[in-house]
This record gives C-alpha cells, sequence and structure tokens, in this order.
C-alpha cells in the first residue's frame, strides 16, 4: 500500500529518493576541475651542483690566468748568494811520504777480501783429508779451491733460483774445501759479493739460518750463536729416514758469507761445528 500520499489522514510525508544519476553527476565534477589544474613543475636533479662546479672551475682557471699574468711583468729576483766558500784544491798531490797511511784489515775488512779469498778459508781439521769431489748429492767437484757461482748452485734444492739469486747480489766469486774425517763429510764455501748498499752477504746469511731452522728439531729452530755478539750461528739437525746426521753454520764479515756443513751416519757434536765455525769466522 502506497503511504507517501500526504491526502491520507494520519499519514506522515515520506521524503522522495534521490535520483541514482545525481551522485554519478557530482563525482564527475571534481575529477574535471582536477584535471584542469596544472601540476606544479620540479628543478632538474644535479642543477645547483652542476652550477656550484662550473662557478668552481670558473674561479681557479681565473685566478690562475690573473696570477700568471702579474707574476710575468714582474722583475725576476735574484738568488741569494751560496754560504759555502769555493772549494781549494791543491795544486800538488801531496808526497809520498805525507800521505796517510791505508786503513788496516782491523778496521777495512776489505783488505783481507781483496787477496787470494781461499787463504781466509779455515785449515783442514786435524785427521781430515781433502776431497775434491762434491759432497752434496748433486755437487761439482772443486778445482783447484773454486767454485763457480752456477757449480755453487748446484748444491740446493733449486739450483735455477740460487743461482739467479746470487747473480742479483753481484756475487764476486766462490771459494771451497771438502774434507773426510772418519765418516765425516765437511764442506766450507766462501761467498764474496760486490760491495754496495745491498749488502748481499747478510741477506744470504739470513737466508742460510732459515733454511737450517726448518730442518732443526722441535725447541731448537733458533740455534746456537757461534760467539757472543756475533750473528753467526750453528744447526744441529736430526736425520730422516735414510739420511745422515747433518750440522751446518752461517755467517759472514763484511762481503764475504760462509756456509759450511758436516754430515755424517752417528750424532754430531755441537761441539765439532761449533768449533770449526768459529775458526772460519775469525780467520775473516
Amino acid at each position: 500500500m502506497d503511504t507517501s500520499d500526504p491526502s491520507r489522514p494520519g499519514a506522515e510525508a515520506t521524503p522522495a529518493e534521490p535520483p541514482t544519476e545525481a551522485p554519478a553527476e557530482a563525482v564527475e565534477a571534481p575529477a574535471e576541475a582536477q584535471a584542469e589544474t596544472p601540476a606544479p613543475r620540479r628543478r632538474p636533479r644535479g642543477l645547483t651542483t652542476l652550477i656550484v662546479a662550473c662557478a668552481a672551475l670558473v674561479g681557479v682557471v681565473g685566478g690562475t690566468a690573473t696570477g700568471y699574468a702579474i707574476q710575468a711583468e714582474r722583475k725576476p729576483t735574484p738568488l741569494p748568494a751560496l754560504s759555502q766558500a769555493d772549494l781549494a784544491y791543491p795544486k800538488k798531490a801531496l808526497p809520498e811520504s805525507e800521505r796517510p797511511a791505508p786503513l788496516t784489515a782491523k778496521h777495512d775488512t776489505a783488505v783481507k777480501a781483496d787477496g787470494d779469498l781461499r787463504k781466509l778459508l779455515v785449515g783442514k781439521p786435524k785427521g781430515a783429508r781433502a776431497w775434491s769431489m762434491g759432497i752434496h748429492r748433486e755437487g761439482a767437484p772443486i778445482r783447484d779451491g773454486r767454485l763457480s757461482p752456477g757449480e755453487f748452485s748446484l748444491e740446493y734444492g733449486s739450483p735455477a733460483y740460487q743461482l739467479e739469486d746470487l747473480l742479483d747480489g753481484e756475487v764476486r766469486r766462490v771459494v771451497a774445501a771438502n774434507w773426510l774425517r772418519d765418516g765425516q763429510m765437511i764442506g766450507v764455501r766462501l761467498v764474496q759479493f760486490r760491495p754496495g748498499a745491498l749488502a748481499a752477504a747478510a741477506a744470504f746469511d739470513r737466508q742460510s739460518q732459515g733454511w737450517a731452522a726448518a730442518r732443526s728439531a722441535p725447541g731448537e729452530e733458533s740455534g746456537w750463536s757461534v760467539r757472543p755478539g756475533s750473528s753467526a750461528r750453528y744447526h744441529v739437525a736430526a736425520p730422516e729416514p735414510g739420511t745422515r746426521y747433518w750440522a751446518s753454520a752461517s755467517g759472514f764479515r763484511g762481503d764475504v758469507w760462509f756456509t759450511m756443513d758436516i754430515f755424517d751416519e752417528s750424532s754430531i757434536p755441537r761441539s765439532t761445528i761449533r768449533d770449526l765455525a768459529r775458526a772460519q769466522l775469525d780467520r775473516l
């Protein structure tokens, strides 16, 4: 029953429903208004940084050009006079009687080393006999107490690398001696390098002691000092299966590096290698 008729007694007036198309028009109106409003423009990113960089570049270039132009127009400033007076040289050399005496071997190790290096080899141990053949597995025989750098390199595990190191250190000459005594094989080498800032003798001495430390028994890697106050050291190593007992010593004096080895089928007393190394160090 329709109760919306206002003419009926006791009936309440019911408001008419709004048309269904009105909301659509209300929604569309703001959309059109929003489309007509332009979006705000943004400044390109990095533009401020580019402007500042260009200004700095122009300032640096302009300042440099201005300073160069000002400096070029100035008169050159004379340099101050040297504080050192002119060096004076004698017109004639000093006579022989007035010349200073050359340094002795006590103050200049080159006085000994410049002569026959074989004379600086330690003397033959008591009860030993000379042995010209090499005591190392791949060693070369000794000829007239000498070895070439290449022959000396054969006594090492990597001869090519050893020879390269010797040449880089400016090796000068190598002298050697081998002896046999009651089953012991003893070898002594003196290697002389050319004097210079490289200090090759000291470098090879440290390298040799490092090799000996790697073969030493646990707790004895540092070895023992040949003589108190000297960098020369000696090591005694326990043999591996199928090898001999081995003792070695290494040291240097000036540009001469000495290295020595003792091989034996029985254990080697520490005093044997120590005394021989001391005698060689004193000889240098």
